[in-house]
């Protein structure tokens, strides 16, 4: 039988059956997907005991944890995710009913977004809320949909999960339904296989060069990761590495690895316009087993952002040993410490620190990168996914026991 809301007693480990909301987990995987796909794996492997029930569209890109595991329930719909609106219709009007019919005791929307009416216990991840600081980084329908559902899911779950203190304190900025005694603060981690790849360093002409011809990049590069949208800042990165290329004659490239998402239409316009198409590379789409050889055939990793919630790629660049330069967002300045380079914002100059952060850190005779190298990989450490699992199942029991 499972458990209603409580510990059987006070000196064993509580066990709970956990309905997870997995109707995003279709398609590429970006960020939030691969973090819920890794916090179940986690959570299968830390607390066996345990059994999840992960609820998944139709075209679920899964599975994430071995297939087999009689502690998960993989429980597919019948549509497919990319149908939006029934999948919120779905969420809305059949989710809950289907936690209590597989008799599980908390219902977990890792994606922003519960029930619109919630009677079991219930946690709400909340990523960001750039919806509702930046509505603009959205698209109209996204920025109206999640002014809805985040101050009402905020307000029905027992707990609330954010990545960052920078997120917690915008939340609770933005949204009168938010206690801070009900958030609880969980970092992302970073997978084992983001890591120096030793043989690539060692073996310049074999290795290194197979690899750089089989992902199509150049000899030397700046690295960009992730969806290419109004929040990354993606034009700015290209015009200070235009001016960067043009004032110190940077023998780089830019390579933007990601899918290029809506908002961007005016970017190939911009790079024919600054006739940087030969040093501007897009790669689409990169599966997550090649990012660890990007990151490590990179000279520097940078992430621009005007607004994060977290930032993914910072942590899995510098557990492969790539150095790190991001903008002055508070999210990325909290993930990062002071194992990165921070480029400050200047309003009247807004391309200056980007572009002279560049060149000091590729012209430079070494010192610096190898500097932000080795605080860096330190840093990563301590972001483990099993740490996030620890932090989730503790929300989970406080929820439970609330």
């Amino acid at each position: 039988m499972p458990l209603e809301s409580a510990a059987r007693n006070s000196d064993t480990l509580l066990t709970m059956r956990v309905g997870i909301d997995g109707l995003h987990l279709f398609g590429n995987y970006a960020g939030i997907q691969h973090s819920l796909a890794r916090l179940v794996e986690a959570l299968r492997s830390g607390y066996p005991r345990d059994e999840l029930v992960l609820y998944v569209p139709r075209d679920f890109a899964g599975p994430p944890a071995p297939v087999g595991d009689p502690g998960l329930a993989i429980k597919r719909t019948w549509f497919p995710g990319r149908w939006r609106t029934i999948r919120t219709l779905w969420r809305n009007m059949r989710l809950q009913a289907r936690v209590y019919r597989d008799q599980c005791d908390l219902l977990h929307g890792p994606t922003y977004a519960l029930p619109a009416l919630v009677s079991k216990p219930a946690v709400v991840t909340i990523h960001d809320v750039i919806a509702l600081t930046h509505p603009s980084f959205c698209t109209p329908g996204s920025a109206r949909v999640q002014a809805r559902v985040i101050p009402r899911s905020v307000a029905a779950g027992r707990r609330v999960i954010v990545p960052t203190l920078a997120t917690k304190e915008q939340l609770l900025r933005n949204v009168k339904e938010a206690d801070p005694n009900r958030i609880d603060v969980v970092p992302w981690g970073v997978g084992a296989e983001f890591h120096p790849l030793e043989s690539l360093k060692r073996i310049s002409n074999s290795a290194r060069e197979e690899a750089r011809r089989a992902l199509n990049l150049p000899e030397q590069y700046v690295l960009f990761v992730g969806n290419i949208e109004p929040k990354k800042n993606v034009p700015m990165l290209i015009q200070a590495f235009f001016a960067a290329r043009m004032n110190r004659k940077l023998p780089h490239k830019l390579v933007l690895a990601g899918r290029v998402g809506w908002g961007m239409r005016g970017l190939a316009k911009l790079i024919r316009n600054l006739k940087a198409s030969d040093y501007v590379f897009f790669t689409g789409y990169v599966q997550q087993k090649a990012l660890p050889v990007l990151y490590n055939l990179a000279d520097l990793l940078v992430m621009p952002s005007a607004v994060e919630g977290f930032g993914m790629p910072v942590l899995e660049a510098m557990a492969c040993g790539c150095p790190v330069l991001i903008s002055d967002d508070a999210a990325l300045r909290e993930v990062c410490g002071n194992a990165a380079r921070v480029a400050p914002s200047d309003s009247a100059k807004p391309l200056q620190p980007l572009r002279e952060a560049l060149e000091e850190l590729l012209l430079d005779d070494g010192r610096a990168r190898q500097a932000l190298i080795e605080l860096g990989y330190k840093r990563a450490q301590e972001f483990t996914w099993e740490n996030t699992a620890r932090l989730t199942h503790q929300t989970y029991e406080r929820a439970l026991g609330s």
